[in-house]
């Protein structure tokens, strides 16, 4: 486990990222397409990580829909037909998704074959200051087309949707080339705005959610595809960026944004210096045949823009251990994976390793990217790197983005939504009341099976500094003298051992088992009176996404160990 702490470490230090939480908000912006005539369906696929978990949706006109939902079994919440907004306006027309424990939430606005997913961030990850991209439909659709079109002011530009986060007012100002405009919005309401173009940035005393939406961006044979863009923070942008190759698609172009003069380099980007607050859509041909790696000089928002959608590629920064793919149509959608080329044979699918020889190599960085089929909702996860996970779905138009994030830190068994984690226990007690002790304040009393999680002590007990002996669970049978280890209120065989010298010493010298943090002593194990009191050492067992099938719990397979699937609590080592 050590060695697999320092891969994560030299992989980077970037920012924890995930799409988790207890409370969201969001509003689905009209959806023209060219199947008018056709009603909507919006609608919210919903998961929940643990069992037993009361999901609560409501809308502003009184709308409820509340059940208890299992763990890791993506649910599909159908909205009331009315709920689009297509007012220049602020309304109350949002949607709110609360949970009594984790949950992750993809939003799906379809009319015909004009669908749009995305990935609905949670509250916790909104924040208060948005840079607007300079995006125009117009010029956009010359760009791909070299056609000159008449448009009507109402669609000539895309439309910026505000979604107030907070129970309070709101004071948001648009950032304006020429004149500010503040806004006062209302608890959890929603203003949308038609862009002119000198939108440079949105700023809210509280938090808020930014979306970038067009309703009828024009395909081939006169066909229409809502876009829909929701932006992230500045305080979330990055320098580093894989930007994924697009599925059967011709005219993607780079779009780049930065609130400083920038360059960009990468692949065959066309080269050139970005000014401060401005938009530049940037030509990169090679996508079209592969992946690419792009780096910033300073900390930019990059999205890939076509008609018919709009893509945010994932940060390095942003990058994460594990990640939910829930695609609408299950028989025709596909995974592009991002993983380090010297790891990538270790990325897991579900709970298998993803076969592939079909991996390719992204030049100028150490990636390589494939695509994966998928035929339903999947875990995608690596055991000691970070990756990133699109999923891309085609039906008449792509459509599709970032896979669902569910935990930043990667783990060997799975896909970790709580790390696994060591407290020090400094009250000096007995092995009895310490193991009680452990019990209540995590999980167990803390007993290596292994040599990877005796490291893994050792670099916690290094850490601490500590200079004496400490209880860890291990412990002799009063009835046949056998040393075995106590996890909770279960027994185990022990199958690996780390005495000291002349230990352990026979029984009347002691029944239970100790730990001295000295690497002189190459933190070897000593039998104690069980009567004597000394600090502990507890841990708390990770927590798995239950998805898949669970795997062993115990790193050492012991005999003994019990796998546990509801609301995915395995052991970690």
């Amino acid at each position: 486990m050590l060695t697999i702490l320092l891969i994560t470490a030299l992989f980077g230090q970037g920012q924890s990222w995930d799409s988790l939480g207890i409370k969201f908000i969001t509003a689905f912006p009209e959806n023209i397409a060219f199947y008018y005539p056709v009603n909507p369906v919006n609608s919210l696929n919903i998961t929940a990580l643990y069992a037993d978990t009361v999901v609560t949706v409501s809308t502003s006109d009184g709308w409820k829909y509340k059940d208890t939902l299992p763990a890791g079994k993506p649910v599909t919440v159908t909205l009331p037909l009315d709920i689009e907004e297509y007012r220049f306006t602020q309304t109350h027309r949002t949607v709110r998704i609360s949970s009594t424990d984790h949950i992750v939430v993809q939003s799906i606005s379809q009319r015909g074959d004009s669908v749009q997913t995305n990935v609905v961030q949670p509250v916790k990850n909104l924040g208060t200051f948005y840079s607007i991209p300079s995006l125009n439909y117009s010029k956009m659709i010359n760009t791909f087309y070299q056609l000159t079109r008449n448009f009507s002011k109402i669609y000539s530009t895309f439309r910026l949707v505000i979604i107030n986060g907070e129970n309070v007012n709101n004071y948001v100002t648009i950032v304006k080339m020429a004149e500010n405009k503040v806004h006062t919005l209302d608890p959890y309401s929603v203003l949308q705005l038609q862009t002119d173009g000198t939108e440079i940035a949105v700023k809210s005393n509280y938090i808020v959610a930014v979306m970038m939406t067009h309703p009828c961006v024009e395909m081939a044979e006169c066909r229409c595809n809502m876009v829909v863009n929701q932006l992230y923070p500045n305080s979330q942008w990055d320098r580093r960026f894989v930007v994924p190759s697009i599925l059967k698609t011709s005219n993607v172009w780079l779009h780049l944004t930065s609130s400083t003069n920038i360059t960009a380099s990468g692949g065959d980007l066309e080269s050139g210096t970005l000014e401060a607050s401005s938009s530049k859509l940037l030509s990169l041909p090679s996508l079209q045949s592969g992946s690419q790696f792009i780096n910033t000089s300073d900390p930019a928002s990059l999205r890939l823009v076509s008609p018919g959608f709009i893509i945010e590629p994932i940060p390095q920064s942003r990058f994460s251990a594990c990640y939910l793919v829930v695609p609408v149509n299950s028989t025709d959608a596909k995974a592009l994976v991002i993983a380090e080329t010297d790891y990538r044979d270790s990325v897991h699918i579900d709970g298998d390793l993803l076969s592939s020889a079909k991996w390719s190599t992204i030049a100028n960085s150490e990636y390589s990217s494939v695509l994966v089929s998928l035929n339903g909702s999947h875990v995608i996860w690596h055991p000691s790197t970070k990756i990133a996970v699109y999923v891309f779905e085609k039906g008449t138009n792509v459509y599709g983005g970032p896979a669902i994030s569910l935990s930043a830190k990667p783990d060997p068994l799975g896909c970790a939504l709580v790390p696994s984690k060591f407290n020090i226990i400094f009250k000096p007690q007995t092995w009895p009341e310490s193991h009680q002790n452990c019990i209540l304040v995590s999980d167990e009393l803390f007993s290596p099976s292994n040599k990877a999680a005796q490291m893994e002590m050792v670099d916690i007990l290094n850490s601490e500094g500590l200079n004496e002996r400490l209880w860890i669970g291990l412990r002799r049978s009063l009835l046949t003298l056998e040393w075995y280890r106590q996890r909770g209120k279960n027994a185990y065989n022990m199958t690996y051992t780390q005495w000291g010298t002349g230990e352990p010493s026979v029984a009347e010298k002691g029944m239970c088992a100790s730990v001295f943090p000295n690497s002189n002593m190459d933190f070897h194990w000593k039998s104690v009176p069980c009567c004597a009191q000394l600090k502990s050492i507890c841990y708390t067992r990770a927590l798995y996404f239950p998805l898949y099938f669970p795997i062993s719990n115990d790193i050492s397979n012991e005999k003994g160990s019990n796998s546990n699937s509801n609301a995915g609590k395995n052991e970690d080592v």
